[in-house]
């Protein structure tokens, strides 16, 4: 990939070499980090079809499950009784919501750590503990060296990441890989397959443990195996609702977006997303947090989404959008197909399929936003595949804070 392989790689203290610095007006970094020739400079991105490709991509990673049924009689095996998941951007938003999840489905300890704070700042466990720790890549800098952190302090290491061959899966005690094969910047397909994983190796502890008994254990397997035909019927039937959202939102100075209890996850990678693929600045709140802190920057160009499916958060993130329609601001509300309560106070409303439960939305909340992410971009202007490296000070940016090799 380097047109000059003697020499060292650029670092934040130096200025890029000539030929990169010509490379980068010419190619986006990010098409170079993952090797994509068709770079496209309009709509249809690379981007809309890694969106579209997730339905079968999740299916397939539905296939793992053997694999991490495997894998949670080990972990049961070896004593664990507590559960420390990290990562960075989508995947720590991943390991949050992994740590959510097990806490529910397998009566174990859990928390969620950021990899630099785990290395820094983590206090140790008192009981028999594991660390997951997810990667895309397999080569986060910040998580690669949680991992050599957990290992000296003798804590098992998993790891969950979509590269073969990953410097992540080397370090690791045990690890999964299932390869999503996407071709552009922001993680999509590596996200949700891996969410995939995360329920079913959720589904296969808890029912190892007799935390969940057999009957609850087959229903919600049945709903997880469920969800890749969901996210299809969604993108079938949401695309043009979704494109003309995009299209009413462009001119949003920003948008504050709240989500409770598993869909806390939905709200932060949500508001990621919308962040990578299009620059408009996006905020996630907890609900209760949403009414204690985000009234007074509530206008008309500055929105509210919330993620409201059936659930112990439902009325407070109802409260949201009549207080935002209150303030004379915008409304978006991600709900559940035939619901007739939040729906009718949105400006805006985006449903995914009939029947999706609380703790199962965040898959499909993370393809919807996704999609929104993709047209807002393409509506203001911005590359939705290129993270702004298309762009020499965003490129420079992204070289100095991660150096080549370094993620």
């Amino acid at each position: 990939m380097d047109a000059n392989p003697g020499a060292p790689p650029p670092t934040p203290d130096d200025p890029l070499p000539p030929w990169l610095e010509e490379e980068l007006t010419r190619v986006p970094l990010w098409a170079r980090i993952r090797g994509t020739s068709d770079i496209r400079q309009g709509h249809p991105y690379l981007l809309i079809e890694d969106i579209r490709r997730q339905p079968a991509l999740m299916r397939q990673a539905a296939g793992l499950r053997p694999e991490l049924a495997a894998l949670a009689r080990r972990l049961v095996e070896r004593g664990v009784r507590r559960l420390v998941f990290t990562g960075c951007g989508s995947a720590f938003h991943t390991a949050e919501l992994g740590a959510f999840l097990f806490r529910q489905w397998t009566g174990w300890s859990t928390e969620s750590q950021e990899s630099h704070e785990f290395s820094n700042h983590w206090p140790g466990a008192t009981e028999p503990a594991a660390l997951v720790l997810q990667s895309a890549t397999g080569g986060s800098l910040e998580t690669l060296e949680a991992g050599r952190r957990a290992r000296d302090r003798g804590l098992l290491t998993v790891g969950l990441t979509n590269t073969p061959g990953s410097a992540l899966e080397e370090l690791c005690d045990e690890s999964v890989c299932f390869p999503a094969g996407q071709r552009c910047g922001p993680d999509v397909s590596v996200l949700t397959t891996r969410l995939v994983g995360l329920y079913l190796l959720g589904l296969e502890v808890g029912a190892a443990t007799g935390a969940l008994d057999p009957r609850e254990a087959e229903e919600l397997g049945a709903a997880v195996a469920e969800l890749p035909n969901a996210a299809a019927l969604f993108l079938e039937e949401e695309d043009v609702n979704v494109s003309q959202i995009a299209n009413a939102l462009k001119d949003q100075r920003a948008l504050l977006m709240s989500g409770g209890g598993a869909n806390w996850f939905s709200a932060r990678e949500g508001a990621l997303k919308i962040e990578e693929e299009s620059s408009l600045l996006c905020k996630a709140y907890r609900p209760a947090e949403y009414a204690h802190n985000a009234i007074s920057l509530l206008s008309e160009d500055v929105g509210t989404v919330v993620v409201s499916p059936p659930g112990a958060s439902y009325a407070r993130l109802h409260d949201a959008v009549r207080t935002a329609r209150a303030a004379g601001s915008p409304s978006l509300a991600l709900v559940v197909d035939g619901d007739d309560s939040v729906a009718p106070d949105a400006t805006f409303v985006i449903a995914v399929p009939r029947a999706t439960r609380e703790l199962l939305m965040p898959p499909l909340a993370a393809v919807a936003f996704q999609l929104l992410g993709y047209y807002l971009g393409a509506e203001r202007g911005f590359n939705p595949d290129t993270l702004r490296t298309d762009d020499i000070d965003h490129a420079r940016a992204w070289l100095t804070a991660f150096p080549f090799g370094s993620h």
